[in-house]
């Protein structure tokens, strides 16, 4: 007894485990006057974000903010009221000590560089990377410590504002590590189980993706302290080659782990973004009857569900191995009523109307999608990030340009082109997460039939875009990913596309991408275009041996240097601005190749 009040005295009397910074910083929500420092801590607690002028001047303290257990003990504060184009040195800290910390350069502001005669529009230059695909896995890319990043850091830190990760920041990987294990790294008891870990217990295999791929890799983690990002997704943060996720009826294991995958990149990396649609979204569990299109769960309360901000309504696969890349398991197991459903309308508080109707009586996890595009500007550029995966319906390599299939859905299609309509922004980009004109219809491990990413199996939609983009009058730049090669083509004299990467993945043969050539005339579909430059691979060198990583810098001149006294400054702005285009390779930093687009008022 004496030993039993000795060891309770000594455990009370026991200090509380300290609070630790496990990864992170991450920079994002880049502003003229604000930033986002994002973390994740060992458990649940605050941080903080003290910042300044200089690396000894931290003078400011953030706000604190909380690390949430449902978010895998991730948070993020947003440093707001901060001087335009100006360069602030941060470090995060917690209660128990402090965390890394790094650099930031705030945009400039249009109300700094207006001048009414000089430059009456307050217009000013700035630059920003883009490209796509860090695999990390063994023989599938540059490896761990992924060099790009590191060359990045050197030779962009001072020279670009922020960079556009378009898709694939990472490949699957442990994907089947369990809610046990998770429960252990985080030191919570199965009754403190988060209910998005009850409801979708393999989210923990995808936030273990995110953390191992933070950890072996020092230079993508420095990179992300010292440079804001925006962020889309891909397939492979949610499952490689996930098509038809916006197609009700639809019965396919990587379509439904969308809103699992989604969820952990919201968690991660989708937070940098400004948010157009703020629902999140939703899980749950209840049971459904058999032939039946009414869903009902008596814990919801979908009176509060916006169907305007809501995409297609998902029963999970379940199974410990649903987010496996394995095209084994795409036919093994999986719920019987698993699939694609399209909410026809809520019915009241605790009742959905869906289609089609479920076929089983059970027990099902579902989950309700959420609209993941979102808009941003810089001076005279408007920004139209596209979400390629939520809504994408089914395609046929058979049919490609069957008549109404879409890629967005009608509402981010209409989004996309009233903002473009109304934008009065000299040039315009467009940021697709898949390429614009070449097909991805191969790549090592991707299912075996039906393959293409890309929107060349969407071709009524593609060139009802084009025209509509070719009529605007002014650049359109579409940016584009998932293909691991760098591409600059001209589609008419307005519109162009431009891809890049990868940071790391392996490079894609030219057979992968429908026999293009590495520059001149390509015609994939009913529309011609012009290669102006690429990386070119050809299909004899070994898949392990396409190791050549590229990046891309667009650099917007707006106004240039017209000093009086030599050691002086004076923007003029240019009568008809530039924005040039600038290939360089990953490993030496080497320019590659340089496009330059002038507007045409």
């Amino acid at each position: 007894m004496r030993a039993a009040i000795l060891l309770l005295v000594l455990l009370i009397s026991l200090p509380a485990p300290c609070q630790q910074v496990t990864h992170g910083p991450i920079l994002g929500r880049l502003s003229h006057q604000g930033v986002g420092v994002w973390v994740r801590t060992d458990r649940p607690g605050t941080f903080r974000v003290r910042y300044g002028t200089g690396p000894d001047r931290l003078s400011d303290v953030s706000d604190a903010q909380q690390t949430r257990l449902d978010r895998d003990n991730t948070g993020w504060v947003h440093l707001q009221g901060l001087a335009s184009n100006t360069r602030y040195y941060y470090r995060v800290t917690t209660d128990d000590g402090n965390g890394l910390g790094g650099s930031f350069r705030t945009l400039p502001d249009a109300a700094d560089a207006q001048d009414e005669e000089l430059n009456p529009r307050g217009l000013f230059n700035f630059s920003f990377e883009f490209a796509c695909g860090n695999n990390q896995n063994p023989g599938q890319g540059a490896g761990s410590e992924t060099p790009a990043f590191r060359t990045m850091l050197t030779q962009l830190k001072d020279r670009i504002h922020f960079s556009i990760q378009n898709g694939d920041w990472l490949y699957e990987d442990q994907r089947t590590y369990s809610p046990a294990q998770w429960r252990r790294q985080t030191g919570v008891a199965v009754a403190q189980t988060p209910d998005v870990v009850r409801i979708a217990p393999t989210i923990t295999g995808v936030w273990q993706n995110y953390k191992i791929y933070l950890t072996r890799s020092s230079a993508l983690s420095a990179y992300h302290r010292n440079m804001p990002t925006f962020f889309t997704f891909d397939d492979h943060e949610i499952l490689n080659d996930v098509w038809g996720a916006g197609s009700p009826g639809l019965r396919d294991r990587r379509a439904v782990f969308r809103d699992i995958g989604v969820q952990a990149w919201y968690d991660y990396l989708g937070w940098s973004n400004p948010l157009t649609f703020r629902q999140g979204i939703h899980f749950g569990r209840t049971t459904v009857a058999a032939d039946s299109s009414v869903l009902v769960d008596p814990d919801a309360d979908f009176s509060t569900l916006d169907l305007e901000q809501a995409a297609t309504l998902h029963v999970h696969w379940g199974g410990e191995t649903a987010g496996v890349n394995d095209n084994a398991l795409d036919d093994v197991g999986g719920d019987p009523n698993a699939g694609v459903y399209e909410i026809v309308e809520v019915v009241d508080k605790h009742r959905l109307r869906v289609d089609p109707a479920v076929v089983q009586a059970g027990e099902v996890s579902y989950s309700i999608g959420r609209r993941s595009y979102y808009r941003f500007r810089v001076a005279n550029c408007d920004f139209f990030c596209l979400d390629t995966r939520t809504h994408r319906e089914m395609h046929d390599t058979r049919q490609p340009d069957k008549p109404g299939l879409s890629i967005l859905g009608k509402r981010q299609k209409k989004w996309l082109l009233d903002g473009m309509k109304a934008s009065d922004a000299q040039f315009l980009f467009v940021v697709s997460s898949v390429n614009f004109m070449v097909p991805h219809v191969g790549g090592g491990k991707v299912r075996a039939t039906n393959k293409d990413d890309a929107w060349t199996v969407f071709l009524d939609e593609r060139e009802q875009l084009i025209r509509f983009w070719d009529e605007l009058g002014k650049p359109v730049c579409v940016l584009t990913g998932d293909l691991h090669n760098s591409f600059a083509i001209k589609i008419t004299d307005r519109v162009w596309e431009f891809a890049s990467g990868p940071h790391n993945s392996n490079n894609h043969w030219y057979s992968d991408e429908g026999a293009r050539p590495a520059s001149g005339p390509f015609q994939y579909g009913p529309r011609a275009c012009d290669i102006r430059w690429s990386t070119f691979f050809r299909n004899d060198i070994p898949r392990q041996n396409l190791q050549h990583p590229t990046y891309c810098v667009v650099q917007i001149n707006n106004v240039f240097d017209n000093p009086k006294q030599l050691g002086q400054s004076r923007w003029v702005a240019f009568p008809r601005p530039q924005v040039v285009f600038q290939y360089y390779q990953g490993l030496t930093g080497k320019l590659l190749y340089a496009e330059s687009i002038v507007a045409t008022r």
